[in-house]
């Protein structure tokens, strides 16, 4: 005999799996306790169209939502205790990773802050979740580390590898070098993002694939504002070269265009340069280790997590500070301060 459908509203309904949808109405909720009908599909469909997130965004959400809906299926929103969603999100974690985890608590979070407002429960669990702490004593930045090896011998190594330029990766490496964008940063930059002589760019795009619509030039960042930043002498000498010297399709109207002249994916430029390290004798080195190292520099140099944020493009300065910025090193200038005050005082 069929199990009988419980009343109320569910994070995720039975096979084949309903959501109380991200940003959705009071309307759409109380629908969907009425009539339990998937809701998943739609949601996204929603999100996309009144594009209250960006593209990528809700294609990553839908996916994350996807791929745990199993681990929360018939749970009412009345149930949802913080015990349980811990649980739950700890299986997650130890079975896909913390990024995973990460997004599944913001799509938690959005789900339940809604049933409070389709006043289905009171107050949102989620937001007890302590979140996870780092081990003490673990001084280290998260994320790729920064080059392990003198800038000017990297480029040197890259800009003669013949492998290099016959895939087009020493001009969008060095520059990636010299900026610290993101990958999609820089495969959306087009001729008149630059000004050579005043030695700027300004940072506006990125590339990204939709899912049913594939690569498009979407007319913002990660971080959500264009941001200007200033040019190394080594990235202004190789974009004017590159303009002089390109002479490949490029229908895409981008400075660094596919081999068609489309639109360059992302995902297979890291590929390229992954099948590529090896041979150049730099197998450790990823492509997300540049803008590390633009960071730990600016770091070293003594400026503001701020100037940092400001070049990397990040929406807030404790994200710089958490990822990008070193942790327990020594600063001998508290040290010559100190004894510059005790020097005072022995007078």
């Amino acid at each position: 005999m069929r199990k009988r459908a419980r009343p109320g509203f569910f994070i995720f309904r039975g096979p084949p799996g309903a959501l109380a949808p991200h940003g959705a109405t009071v309307a759409a909720l109380r629908a969907a306790e009425r009539s339990h009908s998937p809701f998943l599909p739609s949601a996204v469909a929603r999100c996309r169209e009144d594009g209250e997130l960006a593209p990528k965004s809700v294609d990553t959400d839908g996916a994350t939502l996807k791929a745990v809906r199993h681990r929360m299926a018939d749970i009412r929103v009345s149930e949802a205790k913080p015990g349980l969603l811990d649980e739950i999100l700890r299986g997650i974690r130890r079975d896909h990773g913390a990024t995973r985890e990460r997004h599944t608590k913001v799509a938690l979070n959005a789900v339940l802050t809604d049933a409070i407002m389709a006043g289905a429960i009171t107050t949102n669990p989620a937001r007890e979740l302590a979140s996870r702490r780092k081990r003490k004593g673990d001084m280290r930045t998260r994320g790729a580390p920064a080059l392990n090896m003198d800038l000017r011998t990297f480029l040197k190594v890259v800009l003669e590898s013949e492998e290099c330029r016959a895939k087009d990766l020493a001009d969008a490496v060095t520059i990636l070098a010299a900026t610290g964008l993101r990958r999609s940063e820089l495969l959306a930059l087009r001729w008149e993002d630059i000004d050579l002589d005043r030695c700027v760019m300004q940072v506006k795009g990125g590339v990204v694939r939709i899912k049913g619509k594939g690569l498009i030039r979407q007319d913002s960042t990660k971080g959500g504002d264009d941001r200007t930043i200033a040019l190394p002498k080594f990235a202004v000498d190789c974009l004017r070269q590159r303009k002089e010297l390109w002479r490949g399709p490029n229908t895409a109207g981008v400075i660094f265009p596919s081999s068609t002249g489309t639109l360059r994916d992302p995902d297979n430029m890291g590929k390229q340069w992954r099948d590529l390290r090896d041979s150049l004798g730099l197998p450790d080195v990823t492509s997300h280790r540049f803008r590390k190292t633009v960071a730990t520099l600016i770091d070293d140099s003594g400026l503001s997590a701020r100037v940092a944020s400001d070049q990397l493009g990040h929406a807030r300065t404790s994200m710089t500070q958490d990822v990008y910025m070193s942790r327990g090193k020594i600063h001998t200038e508290v040290a010559s301060a100190l004894d510059r005050v005790a020097s005072i005082n022995d007078e």
